[in-house]
């Protein structure tokens, strides 16, 4: 074979190539990307309400609906537990298929027995979490939750400035998505629906 028809050949070889390369990165482009997840969260210990440690590893196995508040809260906690509680009602939900973690970001206040008595006004099944004050304050840099003590004028108690965001995980524990506050009911309902049907 002669020089030239080796060089066309050759030619020939690194046409066809760059086609299939060309090819084979429209087709990885035009495939539907999946969500990443995201990890939410790191190790930390916390206590339960009704007994015993709560740790990151406790929020794989189902999925999980998580706020951070306190009891002395006067209206966004009570009214966010309330709105878990019923959603997961409405979409004939138990705790076996997605738990409520409630997280106390006042530990000074919220002892394992005031916690365990509050939640039972939403539901015997809520998982309840305090701890000392250092405990809080890593799970709140771990999440990066905000949280501050503010005084009131006229009032016998502190309140407690805090993110008002439901986070919404997968049984794997990473974040899949959040409820805002006040958000709308339909809305809140489909991420929730969404969540339990890719953990299905």
């Amino acid at each position: 074979m002669s020089l030239a028809r080796v060089r066309l050949v050759l030619w020939g070889l690194v046409v066809v190539v760059g086609i299939a390369a060309t090819l084979f990165t429209v087709f990885q482009q035009s495939q539907p990307k999946k969500p990443q997840a995201v990890q939410f969260g790191g190790d930390f210990t916390m206590q339960r309400a009704k007994g015993g440690e709560f740790t990151q590893a406790d929020f794989k196995g189902k999925p999980t609906m998580l706020f951070f508040g306190y009891t002395f809260c006067p209206d966004v906690c009570p009214t966010t537990l309330y709105e878990s509680t019923t959603w997961r009602t409405e979409l004939g939900l138990t705790g076996d298929d997605v738990q409520i973690v409630f997280m106390s970001v006042d530990p000074e206040r919220d002892t394992p027995e005031m916690l365990a008595t509050y939640l039972t006004s939403f539901g015997d099944d809520l998982i309840g979490l305090t701890g000392t004050r250092e405990q809080v304050d890593h799970v709140k840099k771990t999440f990066g939750v905000f949280a501050e003590n503010v005084e009131s004028e006229g009032a016998s108690e502190y309140l407690v400035n805090h993110t008002a965001t439901l986070f919404l995980l997968d049984r794997n524990g990473d974040l899949a998505g959040t409820i805002g506050f006040g958000e709308n009911k339909d809305s809140a309902l489909a991420k929730l629906k969404r969540l339990m049907d890719s953990n299905g």
